[in-house]
């Protein structure tokens, strides 16, 4: 058994090469080819003598080729037809430029030479397409068509991809939000011509099907979801998706695919029917057509410097994702979901980011209270999550520093009374969530009148009990 998976190995290392390699015979077959024309003339008729060498270098390596990526195909995930089109034509080049080599070698046939030179080309242009559609997908090229080569062609696309809403309420979740994040980040890998993980994404009933893997979502189940959990994975680990080098997702898409998900993964259901909660709200609203991202009260108006990249370099050696908030924007978010060892002595690695840092997650790490000064230095926070972490907040301590900050998540803390009573002064704040978090009512009342407008979320809720919640267990007469 070790022996037949220690070939398996070596046979898909091998496979892997093919990328690498696939290129030689194109770039030598096309070098021969202009020397070829070149020693034509009688002044420069010395090139041929060049010939025989490039041509044997470019048979072997399409030989080479032809054997890697046979191996790679062993691999599976790609459609058959495309798979076997495009070796044959892998197969075609090595002949010909085998039997081109032959032929130059014995001074045979010299009238054939260009003529087999320009099938070869015809090959390997043809392979090259096919394999480009075998990674890519089949409408590689008419997807990055300009819209003028796409009116010639009859590919143009309907409204250049213009939301078919106008309020972000209207729009269909699955439909008009969630596929088009699928389609210009996974289809590439998880379509009809290429399965990779034997898994295709093109619709919800493909979705729920699974891979070679099993299912890769769980309803109303995001953290148990595959499909979830693999784009928030490191950067380094090879399970991630989108690979590394691929388009990645934005924070924004990841926070709507996860709503999507704890939802039911639902198709044909509009925002508004939904009722979505706060968090994804605030996601949703950036996205309303026509608005612009310094509406949102979210994410400041775009004055501050672009962020220190050593900075950034420094947090993701502890496995702290930072990205920005959006394109265009200087601002970033920082998220310690893959960092659970970040501790007090880490946040000082936060502070060169202090101008741009405006939504830290410090979600279930190591920090206690002594961390509370280190976070009152990054004044531009709106967003602030703390859940499940040593926070408690002594007398003395607060967040009065950061009177930017609209969101607060305490949830699963053992924040004190005093520290709670403190928050009256970060007069924006708008959103504070305090789920199973050590609250007394007096103190809540009391920051209530402080702070209005702010809504405080303490969970608890109560559904409804349905009938089919129930089982009712009957005794057998016998």
């Amino acid at each position: 058994m070790k022996i037949l998976a220690a070939s398996g190995n070596w046979n898909l290392f091998i496979g892997r090469i093919h990328p690498l390699i696939v290129h030689l015979p194109i770039g030598i077959l096309i070098i021969a080819f202009v020397l070829a024309l070149l020693s034509r003339s009688s002044k420069r008729s010395g090139l041929r003598a060049a010939l025989p060498l490039l041509l044997l270098a470019a048979a072997l390596s399409a030989i080479a080729s032809c054997a890697a990526g046979y191996l790679l195909s062993l691999d599976g995930g790609y459609d058959e037809q495309l798979l076997n089109t495009h070796l044959w034509l892998g197969i075609g080049v090595a002949v010909s430029s085998t039997l081109l080599y032959l032929l130059t070698v014995l001074n045979k046939l010299p009238r054939l030479q260009l003529p087999l030179f320009v099938v070869l080309l015809l090959l390997v242009s043809a392979a090259g397409h096919y394999g480009g559609s075998l990674t890519h997908g089949d409408d590689y090229l008419t997807q990055a068509m300009p819209p003028a080569l796409q009116a010639f062609a009859g590919q143009q696309k309907a409204a250049d991809n213009a939301p078919a809403y106008t309020n972000i309420a209207d729009a269909r979740l699955y439909e008009d939000l969630i596929a088009p994040v699928l389609s210009s980040r996974c289809y590439g890998c998880h379509n009809a011509q290429k399965l990779k993980g034997g898994l295709r994404l093109e619709s919800v009933a493909l979705i729920r099907k699974g891979g070679e893997h099993g299912p890769v979502m769980k309803d109303s189940l995001p953290e148990e979801s595959e499909l979830f959990k693999r784009l928030v994975l490191p950067d380094n680990d090879e399970h991630r998706m989108p690979p590394k080098g691929k388009p990645q997702l934005s924070p924004r898409e990841v926070e709507l695919l996860y709503w999507w998900i704890a939802q039911g993964a639902p198709t044909g259901k509009t925002v508004k029917e939904l009722k979505p909660n706060t968090r994804i709200q605030l996601v949703l609203e950036a996205m309303t057509p026509g608005k612009a991202l310094d509406h949102n009260e979210f994410v400041p108006e775009a004055t501050s410097s672009s962020p220190d990249k050593k900075a950034i370099a420094a947090l993701a050696t502890k496995g702290v994702k930072v990205l920005p908030v959006a394109a265009s924007s200087p601002y970033v978010s920082v998220s310690c979901v893959n960092a659970p060892g970040f501790s007090d002595a880490d946040m000082a690695l936060l502070h060169p980011l202090r101008a741009q840092l405006i939504w830290l997650d410090l979600s279930g790490t190591r920090i206690t209270d002594a961390a509370l000064p280190g976070i009152a230095q990054l004044s531009a926070l709106t967003r602030l999550e703390l859940k499940h972490t040593g926070i408690k907040g002594a007398a003395g301590t607060s967040l009065a520093a950061c009177q930017e900050l609209r969101y607060l998540n305490m949830s699963g803390t053992a924040c004190s009374s005093a520290f709670l009573a403190g928050l009256g002064k970060n007069k924006k704040l708008r959103q504070l969530y305090l789920y199973q978090a050590n609250t007394d009512a007096p103190t809540l009342r009391q920051l209530q009148q402080q702070l209005p407008k702010l809504a405080i979320d303490t969970g608890g809720y109560q559904l409804e009990k349905l009938a089919s919640d129930t089982i009712i267990y009957k005794k057998k007469v016998v």
